[in-house]
């Protein structure tokens, strides 16, 4: 069985600030701006998860959207992608999105698909992604809500999706076993797409050797905890292994003392003898990935590659507590 480390959600380029965490602790991975012929259908106002207009939110905000214009008009429509937030839309809406028998989605292609599908490191059904994002928290200053001026933000698992079944979209044949109820998404309607895959959750969570009664192929974790964060949020700890990886690599400390997002916090058992077992994109034999990963008595911390998008574990290398880990992610911090 495989776990993946999946990015989604805002980002520096798409998006250009963080997914929002409020007050009462709930979040919500924002879906990032796009602008394509055949995606120009659902925009931030009718997307509406755990009772939040994203459309009210941003204008609440004062944010808008980095990402392609249309014309000289700011981004309004949505990759609506991973689809996890049952609740995104009503269960009779326009796009024919929430039709009996839907469950949650992810779609990927180019490079990233080719990394996932690949036949011999590659995903299959059983595997899970743990999706993760750039967040941060919104406070209130002077009657207003804005996000944290103290907190660049950092790196929060927000949700995962079992896999249930692979649909090779570029495939005619395959394409035609899509069901009705998932022909919304994106990557089903973007024909443009090259090496375009779908992935269906399953509908049940299943991990050997686990009690996971109860408990969906896909979901949210829809209030913030500090054991599903990835960055390592104790500033003296994520200067010390950032700057250790920046000599590693023959580079300069930085003299900056703010948190660096991609220098993560990780169980013990990430730290894998054999270099090339860790985590994908940082399980190289070589100098610069060595540099990347460290660890004490409790924690294995690495300085994740950025950008990257599916990082994957092969957990048959790896201890129970592996498994463990990821079902106490999913049922410990917030179930969909």
């Amino acid at each position: 069985m495989k776990i993946i480390l999946s990015r989604k959600g805002f980002d520096g380029t798409y998006g250009g600030f963080p997914s929002p965490i409020f007050e009462d602790g709930r979040m919500i991975s924002l879906p990032i701006p796009i602008n394509h012929d055949k995606e120009r259908s659902f925009t931030y106002n009718d997307l509406s998860p755990q009772g939040v207009n994203l459309g009210d939110l941003l204008k609440e905000l004062g944010k808008v959207p980095k990402g392609p214009k249309i014309g000289k008009k700011d981004p309004i429509y949505v990759h609506f992608d991973p689809d996890l937030y049952n609740d995104s839309l009503p269960p009779n809406n326009e796009f024919k999105a929430r039709m009996k028998g839907w469950k949650g989605l992810f779609g990927t292609d180019q490079a990233a698909a080719g990394i996932l599908c690949n036949k011999e490191t590659g995903v299959k059904p059983g595997d899970i992604f743990l999706f993760f994002g750039w967040f941060n928290h919104i406070i209130d200053e002077d009657g207003k809500r804005v996000y944290d001026t103290k907190s660049q933000g950092f790196h929060q698992i927000w949700g995962w999706l079992q896999i249930g079944q692979i649909i090779h979209l570029d495939n005619k044949d395959q394409r035609t076993k899509v069901p009705e109820w998932a022909r919304y998404h994106p990557h089903y309607q973007n024909t443009d797409m090259r090496n375009n895959v779908l992935f269906i959750a399953r509908n049940e969570l299943t991990l050997d050797g686990f009690d996971t009664k109860g408990l969906k192929g896909y979901g949210t974790l829809q209030h913030y905890h500090t054991n599903a964060t990835l960055t390592e949020t104790d500033p003296k700890k994520n200067n010390k292994y950032y700057n250790e990886f920046q000599i590693g690599i023959g580079k300069h400390a930085s003299p900056n003392d703010d948190i660096k997002i991609s220098l993560w916090r990780l169980p013990l058992w990430f730290y894998h003898q054999d270099v090339t077992k860790r985590l994908g994109y940082h399980n190289k034999d070589n100098q610069r990935t060595k540099a990347s990963w460290f660890k004490d008595d409790t924690y294995a911390y690495m300085k994740s590659t950025s950008p990257g998008q599916e990082f994957i574990l092969d957990l048959d290398h790896y201890p129970g507590a592996a498994k463990q880990w990821v079902l106490d992610t999913i049922t410990c911090y917030g179930r969909q």
